[in-house]
């Protein structure tokens, strides 16, 4: 067992640990040790399938002893899911905690699957369509040791980035309110803690907007990481 409750952050599509100076989580490791909890990092297949990203998150973590937490951001999610449930992950696992996954797939992924668009050859998009993670989630339940906790988010249209407003407007058609990659329906597992007042990048600390014309509320996500790890500073502290 971990001297210190471990977190295990867990990338998304497209995603990093660290690329030069560039954190995906930036200054969450330094927040959570500074809290006093012990942080990995695990770098997955960038556009990789499910299957793969959770096949090196196995290898990457197959010495730890746990208990662990996971905290994942958009695919990361699905990924540790898959790792729980058919590599080994849930004997060492305590919790799940998830940013904005399309559990439930994105309708931003039918869109680029149907269409014309140099996103459609990986792999990793194609995982994420709604039929295919409607076809996950029948293979693929919780387990009941474990403790799955999300969060969603939405901005309004208006507000969402002109670089992705497209796949907003397709996913509000199809899903309603959504962070302009991922519906607040599809983001939705396990204990639901709240929805989020960003767009899917803005929870990672990468703002897009780049509007100069028109200024929108910015948000600040560390204190939603920081009520993460208060939260499982008390579930380290009940085991």
């Amino acid at each position: 067992m971990n001297e210190r409750p471990t977190v295990v952050l867990i990338h998304g599509l497209f995603g990093f640990d660290k690329l030069l100076w560039f954190e995906y989580f930036r200054g969450v490791r330094a927040l959570y040790e500074a809290m006093g909890l012990r942080v990995l990092s695990p770098r997955l297949p960038w556009a990789g399938s499910i299957e793969q990203r959770a096949a090196s998150l196995a290898k990457q973590l197959q010495h730890e002893q746990g208990p662990l937490h996971l905290l994942a951001h958009s695919m990361g999610g699905i990924d540790a899911r898959y790792w729980l449930k058919y590599l080994g992950g849930a004997g060492k696992t305590a919790s799940l905690t998830t940013l904005l996954t399309p559990h439930r797939g994105s309708p931003a992924a039918d869109y680029v699957c149907s269409h014309r668009s140099a996103f459609r050859l990986l792999a990793g998009v194609h995982c994420l369509t709604t039929a295919n993670m409607a076809e996950f989630n029948t293979r693929t339940p919780n387990l009941p040791q474990i403790i799955y906790r999300s969060y969603s988010a939405t901005r309004p249209l208006a507000e969402q980035p002109w670089l992705v407003r497209r796949y907003a407007r397709y996913i509000q058609q199809q899903q309603g309110d959504n962070d302009a990659q991922v519906s607040v329906a599809s983001a939705r597992w396990g204990t639901h803690i709240t929805t989020l007042p960003c767009d899917h990048y803005e929870i990672i600390f990468k703002n897009l907007w780049l509007n100069p014309l028109r200024r929108r509320k910015s948000f600040d996500p560390i204190p939603v990481y920081r009520d993460i790890a208060k939260w499982i500073l008390q579930q380290s502290e009940q085991q």
